[in-house]
């Protein structure tokens, strides 16, 4: 005999529920009473119903799938913002396709597309700019399907924004720095990134406003975000002997390349040479404990997410949205004082007080 195919209708007769009902709460959508979901779902399992998913994407033109496009998925500060993004797709029945394109037009382009062919609901990105983000967001908007940019370029237009205040914690973190008597800061930004140059605006006004000027010879470019470049970058400037007393890296993991570089030639941090970075995701377990601009990149991840699902669900029908995120300031024991010895600038070995104190600053900005 044919074995009979089980139908939705089939698993709401089993559950006393209306088919209405069963969709709902197989589809994971809609309002369903706990008590219903559990009569729905164990009739399913009774029945051994399995859910057609395209079948249901057709009749609702809904497939509750989102995209997240990410430059470089090794990197913590993009991991922290794909939990973030995963945990509330889940929350909301979704499932998250998390693409990682290593700001590779190529690639950018293929996973846009790919993500417009399979008709996800919404797109997250976090990736610098490159021409095939630029269009392939135009096509996505145009086709109905709500973009959020998540610290990536600002010179995409996407419909919603969450960022941080990167010039604001730059210019809090180089103002303390120069607090502390380092008026030789290098500074190791990315090439080419837009928000490598807000921050590097941040440093620059906490100079200006001391009447300083920037030594262009402490102003470092690596080519990405990575700990390669910045061991590479950083490396190449201490071969030079160039002089500086502090240096403030524009992420974390460019900062872990600038400390293995500087162990490698001698450079004490602090005692020779002051470290701050950008992220503090691992720097508390480093040696020694890295002073850190922090970024609450999970918090960032959950607030796209909470914004496109506004979009996605149609609560919200304003032109654009801009979230700006805290970025506090906590010391540790890679700062110390440069102090004045007999008409010379040298380093004081008082990470541990000074580092307190910061820490104390820090807190009470929250």
């Amino acid at each position: 005999m044919e074995k009979k195919t089980i139908t939705i209708k089939d698993v709401a007769k089993e559950a006393r529920v209306s088919a209405a009902t069963a969709s709902r709460a197989l589809g994971n959508y809609g309002y369903v009473s706990d008590e219903a979901r559990r009569k729905v779902l164990e009739a399913a399992k009774k029945l051994n119903y399995n859910h057609n998913l395209v079948a249901k994407s057709l009749r609702t033109h809904r497939t509750l799938i989102i995209g997240y496009l990410l430059p470089d998925i090794t990197n913590p500060f993009y991991a922290g913002i794909a939990r973030g993004i995963q945990d509330v797709a889940f929350e909301q029945g979704y499932n998250a396709i998390i693409c990682n394109n290593d700001n590779d037009t190529t690639k950018t382009e293929r996973f846009l597309k790919m993500f417009i062919r399979n008709r996800v609901e919404g797109i997250i990105y976090s990736t610098p700019f490159n021409k095939a983000l630029e269009g392939m967001v135009e096509i996505a908007m145009k086709n109905g399907i709500p973009v959020v940019n998540c610290y990536g370029s600002t010179r995409v237009k996407a419909l919603d924004v969450v960022t941080g205040d990167a010039e604001g914690g730059c210019y809090k973190v180089t103002q303390y720095l120069l607090s502390l008597g380092h008026t030789r800061i290098a500074f190791l930004k990315v090439l080419g990134s837009g928000i490598s140059e807000k921050r590097f605006a941040g440093c620059k006004r906490a100079f200006e406003e001391k009447g300083l000027a920037m030594d262009p010879e402490l102003i470092l470019e690596a080519n990405d975000y990575s700990q390669m470049s910045g061991y590479l970058t950083a490396k190449n400037f201490f071969s030079k002997k160039n002089k500086a007393s502090a240096l403030f890296a524009f992420s974390e993991q460019l900062g872990i390349g600038a400390l293995k570089a500087a162990r490698e030639e001698g450079i004490e941090v602090p005692g020779t040479l002051s470290l701050v970075a950008i992220d503090d995701i691992m720097a508390e377990m480093l040696h020694p404990p890295l002073a850190s601009l922090s970024i609450p990149t999970y918090e960032a991840g959950r607030m796209a997410a909470l914004l496109l699902f506004e979009r996605i669900g149609g609560r919200v029908n304003v032109p654009s949205r801009q979230v700006m995120l805290e970025e506090r300031l906590i010391m540790r024991e890679s700062v110390s004082r440069v102090a004045m010895v007999n008409n010379e600038k040298e380093v004081s070995g008082e990470g541990g007080e000074i580092s307190q104190e910061v820490k104390e600053v820090g807190e009470g900005e929250k």
